[in-house]
């Protein structure tokens, strides 16, 4: 029996860390031992209920420690690659992945490293990718910018668990306070960098759309160091409009009944597949930019960017967030029409199962020798 071992840098909530998990899901149904080494965090528990051993491993946030806690965290990892009999390391994440790798070359085991962007510090991705046997990347843009450094790459998107992933009615919205007859935008990342910007951006859209459609409201998904700004700013707007419309709900462990009380999502990379799968439309806004409405004569442009986080076609702004938002809101049967339409994509094209079956191909020419591409 394959038997492998997951590493990240901590398991919190992030895009890296529930594809990791969907990964695990389908390849421990499929009879395969999964193991996870990463620093302790929210979804431990989802990952034990999988049935995957968890080795808590305080991973340092860069490379660069000294040498003799470089080597104490090389032999846990070793210790947990030995107690759990491990015929292959994957890694996600930097630095993590690179002292995985100096451990599995130790038992001579292989290595996949799958990049899920373009934001690994270079000098990491670099020698992450020397250390790799093997890399994965997510997207398009993904596989272009490590090319130069890794000779044997495999494209694979990220998979999609379309049973936990569909769309549920609107069942979610009592808990919160919003009425049934509201029309509901969901925004779901964490609130740092580029990410907690487009969250500012919507919200001031979200403010200036209330004039033309009374019943808006506005969900907020995720937490992270700009939080507390966002509620700030949360608080003005509701001073300002004399009206309270937007819930911050921080991190979520069941994200398919967020998705599920929208009527639109506002999100990138994972989230926008997650939201296409439980039936709602997208607007697509990244780190890298805005690409906009998910449509399907854009899907392949939407793929090509990561829907706005590795690629874009314009920068964000709440002018364009609004006239968007506006479009989208007066026209329910185009957003109906929308979100069947992206639910039968991610389908055909993102299934997890799919998504398994080619990095399952990965490890086994890995195990066999084989050295072509």
């Amino acid at each position: 029996m394959m038997r492998v071992l997951m590493v990240l840098d901590g398991l919190d909530f992030g895009g890296t860390e529930t594809h990791t998990l969907s990964l695990a899901k389908e390849m421990a149904a499929r009879g395969i031992h999964i193991a996870v080494a990463a620093r302790s965090g929210a979804l431990v528990h989802r990952f034990r209920a999988v049935g995957c051993p968890f080795y808590p491993i305080d991973f340092p946030a860069a490379i660069d420690i000294d040498e003799q806690r470089k080597e104490r965290l090389v032999e846990q990892l070793e210790a947990a690659i030995q107690k759990e009999n491990i015929s292959i390391v994957h890694a996600h994440q930097t630095p993590s992945g690179i002292l995985a790798a100096l451990a599995a070359h130790r038992r001579g085991i292989p290595v996949v490293f799958t990049a899920h962007g373009t934001y690994y510090p270079p000098s990491e991705l670099e020698t992450m990718l020397r250390l790799a046997s093997a890399a994965i990347a997510v997207s398009p843009p993904v596989e272009r910018h490590i090319r130069p450094l890794a000779a044997r790459r495999f494209l694979i998107p990220n998979g999609i668990d379309t049973n936990e992933f569909a769309p549920l009615g609107r069942k979610g919205r009592q808990a919160l306070g919003i009425p049934d007859d509201a029309l509901v935008i969901v925004y779901s990342s964490r609130l740092a960098w580029a990410k907690a910007s487009i969250c500012f951006m919507l919200l001031k859209a979200c403010k200036d759309i209330k004039r033309l459609f009374p019943n808006v409201h506005a969900v907020v998904v995720g937490d992270g160091p700009r939080f507390s700004d966002v509620e700030n700013l949360v608080r003005l707007i509701h001073q300002t409009c004399r009206e309270t419309f937007i819930h911050l709900v921080g991190e979520q462990s069941d994200m398919a009944l967020y998705y599920s009380l929208a009527d639109l999502v506002v999100g990138t990379g994972r989230v926008a597949l997650e939201a296409m799968a439980c039936g709602k439309p997208v607007l697509a806004a990244g780190n890298h930019g805005y690409f906009g409405l998910v449509e399907p004569n854009s899907y392949d442009d939407a793929w090509e960017c990561y829907f706005g986080d590795h690629g874009s076609r314009q920068g964000c702004s709440r002018y364009i967030l609004s006239q968007d938002i506006k479009r989208l809101l007066q026209s329910p049967l185009y957003r109906e029409q929308l979100g069947q339409a992206g639910r039968e994509w991610i389908m055909r094209q993102f299934h997890i199962q799919t998504c398994v079956d080619q990095v399952l191909n990965v490890y086994e020419s890995l195990l066999k020798g084989e050295t072509k591409r």
